[in-house]
């Protein structure tokens, strides 16, 4: 198990089976979108996660747009919070593609629905080629951040999302 991993499951931030879960969802190259507030511990996250990515296949951090996501040896993308951008479209355009895999960030700050966005994926594409993960980090009532639930989100052939909560 990755070190950085480890380390948030001794903070009690995530499971030993949350952890095993989301490495295994990398291995596979799902999509993962993490959502929550910035003091829930999701910047943490992406970079645990993007350090785990690294040792699947070449991970590239997303800085700049133009530059970055021609990248064409990468196979996920770790897109953190980006200034000036219209996120709903950038994701869009990147989940469009089969080639490419990401991890990436969805705050409060990021007014747009992910169920909405991952329905306009299909609508796009006209098929389901890829797997979601939806990993929402909160505080609990002692204050302490943690992974609340991880959702799996796959489009059957009708274009509907299938969850299923771990």
């Amino acid at each position: 198990m990755n070190q950085m991993i480890k380390k948030l499951i001794d903070q009690e931030f995530m499971t030993e089976s949350q952890a095993e879960y989301l490495e295994t969802a990398i291995s596979n190259k799902d999509n993962i979108i993490i959502s929550g507030h910035r003091g829930h511990g999701i910047l943490p996250l992406l970079a645990t996660l993007g350090a785990v990515a690294q040792g699947v296949g070449k991970l590239k951090p997303v800085r700049n747009i133009d530059n970055d996501l021609n990248d064409d040896s990468a196979s996920y993308y770790l897109i953190g919070d980006l200034k000036d951008v219209d996120y709903p479209s950038l994701l869009l355009n990147i989940l469009s593609t089969e080639k490419v895999s990401i991890i990436t960030i969805k705050d409060a700050d990021h007014s747009f629905s992910v169920m909405k966005l991952l329905s306009d994926v299909y609508k796009k594409n006209n098929e389901a080629i890829k797997t979601y993960q939806l990993v929402e980090c909160t505080k609990d009532a002692d204050g302490i951040k943690k992974i609340a639930k991880i959702v799996k989100a796959v489009q059957n052939s009708q274009g509907k999302l299938e969850r299923t909560t771990l």
